[in-house]
């Protein structure tokens, strides 16, 4: 990414105020050249979750006080795929226990939370 700005200083690398939770956004890339994904986000949660899955960072910005602000990662095409959302889909149906399977779970838990205590 180009760094550099209309007077030629380079972009900060600490930011000087704290961004908001209406600021905050992550923000997905195709690079059709390199055949990657470039993630780019202020959001914690997903800056944790994209560093708990492999995903390479390539920037990090902070704040004055060493916090992280922001991060860009990138990572191989195959990591990640749009798929198509239909909110009228309906929810599965969830599993159906027979008593027997119920008393059986019951006794489980009974069992591992002697165990643990």
């Amino acid at each position: 990414m180009n760094q550099k700005r209309l007077n030629n200083k380079e972009a900060e690398s600490t930011a000087i105020h704290r961004l908001g939770k209406d600021e905050q956004e992550t923000h997905y890339l195709i690079d059709a050249v390199d055949n990657t994904w470039i993630a780019e986000s202020t959001i914690p949660k997903d800056i944790h979750r994209l560093e708990k899955q492999g995903w390479i960072c390539t920037k990090a910005q902070c704040y004055a006080d060493g916090k992280v602000m922001s991060k860009t990662f990138k990572a191989p095409r195959n990591c990640l795929s749009p798929r198509a959302y239909n909110p009228d889909k309906p929810k599965r149906a969830g599993r159906v226990l027979s008593e027997e399977q119920k008393q059986k779970m019951q006794e489980a838990r009974k069992k591992k939370s002697e165990v643990n205590s």
